[in-house]
């Protein structure tokens, strides 16, 4: 318990004195197109930052394993979080879905449950099921449907990882664990 006590704190921490530079912007900007870029763009600037840090995390897990494709990685990390530019959150707005989720996690899914019919809870369903929202709007944009699966599945507790699923989604599960 404590040691998830620290791992959230750390992530907040994170989140709150990180920024999304210029660099990061740039590094994005090679790997999207203009739709997908122009969407990421609509993440607030610490999910922003969240995902550049996953995809550079998904090429260091990869780095000596020539079968994978950088780009494909990159772009995973970059699109993971997409279907959050619905819910308009800030940093201290997520951190409570966060704790709720992590400490309370029965109320986090019975208040997500309700969130799709109830508009005062949207942003619970949708912190929940970011992962499905965002493959659709995906969808919408043309992306591959690999992509798409593995996006619409990337969060473990949502969806479990699989034995047929693709080793990409487990990387992707584990660069997104880490930040």
């Amino acid at each position: 318990m404590l040691s998830k006590i620290c791992s959230r704190f750390r992530q907040f921490y994170s989140a709150m004195f990180s920024h999304y530079t210029q660099d990061d912007a740039v590094f994005a900007r090679g790997y999207l197109n203009i739709d997908e870029f122009s969407l990421f763009c609509r993440l607030p600037g610490f999910e922003k930052k969240h995902s550049v840090v996953v995809a550079r995390r998904m090429l260091e897990l990869a780095l000596d394993k020539p079968e994978f494709d950088a780009r494909k990685l990159v772009r995973l990390g970059l699109l993971h979080d997409i279907g959050k530019t619905v819910e308009h959150n800030s940093i201290l707005s997520k951190s409570v879905l966060v704790i709720i989720r992590y400490f309370l996690p029965g109320l986090y899914d019975w208040l997500a449950d309700r969130g799709e019919k109830v508009p005062f809870l949207r942003r619970f369903y949708i912190h929940k099921h970011h992962g499905a929202v965002g493959a659709k709007i995906l969808e919408k944009l043309g992306e591959s449907s690999e992509i798409l699966a593995i996006i619409a599945k990337h969060d473990p507790r949502v969806q479990p990882l699989g034995p047929d699923d693709p080793i990409e989604l487990k990387l992707l599960q584990q660069a997104d664990a880490c930040y």
